[in-house]
């Protein structure tokens, strides 16, 4: 569900209360005629006669429903003068109220028409809660069964008026409380975040952290050109943009998209624009954000501001929705340390060493097809590394026998495949698919996978997934039978 905060309903509610106190006080300060006026046969209901002030209860404030409208008194209603000064007072009043409202609105509403061009926050997000089973011991990941809520992220959408609008999407964890940490030496520690809560008698109780996945502001300028700024994801493939549980056909991501061959996110300008030839629309993406970095969201450790870009093209045909895209990506990561120092001279000096740097390139491409239930899409991606060897880094993992050296330039290369059909009755969805990853590097550098389920739509908005997993490294000879990865995955994923 989505819920509007409404700025014009509370400048209204605002202005009408004004506009009701200022007009019944003159009225309420009028004296008290000695004998209630009779009004002619044909006049309209007017107040109910006063009773004798000694009478009366106090006088308490009158809800706006039941003030009457101010009219004329026929000339036999009251004395000459009193109903003349009378209007004249409310009127003044009215029109007092009604200038505040204005110069209110005017300060705190949007630019624009207020009927057309409304502001608006739009709160809404998805969860998912999984059960993880291993089949089969891994050697790199936990043996035990477990249920876990994944993700439980929150959207705030909002359309500021003139054409600009903002979005911001922040996902909740439990993270990092338990998180687990391997030292040089192989040992494990992990995260502990257990804290006294000074609500509950200092109790032990875990806090959790929040993850910005991003935040933006765009004004949209044309079709053609819509100008996006802050950190956004990054624009490439299908899987990477369409993250959330509900819309992701399988429990579990396919592992080349989880290994960020291009980066997830970035922060910094996107524009982006459609044009339509028909049957087809083409659009475009191009970025220039930080890049890749040890803190990329806010700072850039080198000069050099890394280039993105996506054409795209979609068309509706008799033989189904068709969709293709390639997208490219170049950046310097670049990670650093700083040193404060006095020089010869006794002059303060402040440094930043570098500690890794490289060169990173990457392509990738796209297809998907839809026609009826059936589905067909894959991605292909390609990444280069090429490390300064001023600082490359040492290689923590070296061929068995051989000393420790520095790691070499690499190329990673993955690709997946998915398909599936989903039926009308319960929105039911059998889908499968396969992929092959190499990481270039020379231990385990090659794997493969195959998965399948079912992926049932019961409503809208709610999804439920099983998924079996069967992985493997393509490795020559022998290979530990521990090094096979056999799960299954059971999750409920909604959207709120």
């Amino acid at each position: 569900m989505r819920y509007h905060m409404n700025l014009s309903a509370l400048l209204g509610f605002i202005a009408t209360t004004a506009s009701a106190s200022l007009v019944t006080a003159p009225v309420l300060a009028q004296p008290v005629p000695a004998e209630a006026p009779v009004p002619p046969p044909d006049a309209e209901p007017t107040d109910p006669a006063p009773v004798d002030p000694a009478d009366a209860p106090p006088v308490t404030e009158v809800p706006r429903a039941e003030i009457p409208p101010v009219e004329p008194a026929p000339p036999s209603a009251e004395p000459a003068g009193g109903s003349a000064d009378a209007d004249a007072a409310d009127a003044a009043a009215e029109m007092m109220a009604e200038a505040q409202a204005a110069e209110i609105e005017g300060q705190l509403a949007p630019a624009g028409d207020m009927e057309t061009d409304e502001y608006r926050l739009d709160i809404y997000g998805f969860a998912d809660f999984t059960y993880g089973y291993a089949v089969k011991k891994f050697a790199f990941d936990d043996p035990y069964d477990s249920f876990a809520v994944g993700r439980l992220n929150v959207y705030l959408a909002s359309q500021l008026g003139d054409n600009w609008n903002s979005l911001a999407e922040i996902r909740f964890t439990y993270l990092p409380h338990g998180a687990a940490r391997t030292d040089a030496a192989g040992q494990t520690t992990r995260d502990d975040t257990t804290t006294p809560d000074y609500t509950d008698l200092n109790r032990p109780v875990q806090w959790g952290g929040i993850i910005i996945e991003r935040a933006w502001l765009e004004y949209n300028a044309h079709p053609l050109l819509n100008i996006r700024g802050g950190h956004w994801l990054t624009p490439y493939g299908i899987w990477n943009v369409d993250h959330g549980s509900p819309v992701i056909i399988g429990v579990r991501r396919p592992f080349i998209v989880g290994e960020a061959l291009l980066p997830e996110s970035q922060t910094g300008l996107e524009l982006h624009g459609t044009h339509n030839v028909e049957p087809v629309k083409l659009g475009y993406h191009l970025t220039l954000s930080n890049g890749r970095g040890p803190v990329d969201t806010y700072s850039d450790m080198n000069d050099n501001k890394a280039l993105g870009g996506r054409l795209y093209a979609r068309a509706d045909t008799a033989a189904g929705a068709l969709q293709l895209g390639f997208s490219g990506y170049r950046g310097q990561y670049t990670d650093r340390t700083q040193s404060f120092t006095i020089n010869a001279d006794g002059d303060f000096a402040t440094t930043y060493p570098r500690v890794s740097e490289y060169m990173e390139s990457s392509l990738a491409a796209d297809f998907k097809w839809e026609v009826s239930g059936f589905l067909l899409q894959s991605e292909a991606i390609m990444n280069d590394i090429v490390y300064d060897d001023d600082v490359r880094p040492t290689d923590p993992f070296p061929p068995p026998g051989e000393p420790p050296g520095f790691l070499p330039d690499a190329r990673r290369i993955g690709v997946y495949g998915l398909t599936g059909y989903r039926f009308d009755f319960l929105g039911i969805m059998p889908f499968g698919g396969l992929e092959y990853y190499d990481n270039g590097g020379t231990l385990y550098a090659k794997s493969a996978a195959f998965w399948g389920g079912l992926n049932v739509r019961p409503t809208p908005r709610v999804v439920l997934k099983a998924q079996y997993t069967y992985s493997w490294f393509v490795a020559p000879g022998e290979e530990p039978d521990d090094l096979h990865f056999n799960s299954v995955d059971l999750q409920a994923a909604w959207s709120f």
